[in-house]
C-alpha cells in the first residue's frame, strides 16, 4: 500500500511545473521524502503519459 495517494503525488509533483518551478531538492526537503522518490514519482507519471 502506498503512503501517499495517487492525487498527493500529483499535487507534490505540481510544484515542479510552471509557475512554480521548484527545485526536486526543494519540494523534496518541503515534503519530507527522498530526492529519489521524488525523481521517481515523476518518471512514473511520465511514463504512464500524464505529464
Amino acid at each position: 500500500m502506498s503512503r501517499y495517494s495517487q492525487e498527493r503525488k500529483e499535487a507534490i509533483l505540481k510544484k515542479l511545473l510552471p509557475p512554480h518551478s521548484r527545485s526536486v531538492a526543494a519540494v523534496a526537503k518541503e515534503e519530507g521524502i527522498s530526492d529519489a522518490t521524488l525523481y521517481n514519482w515523476r518518471k512514473q507519471l511520465r511514463e504512464s503519459g500524464s505529464a
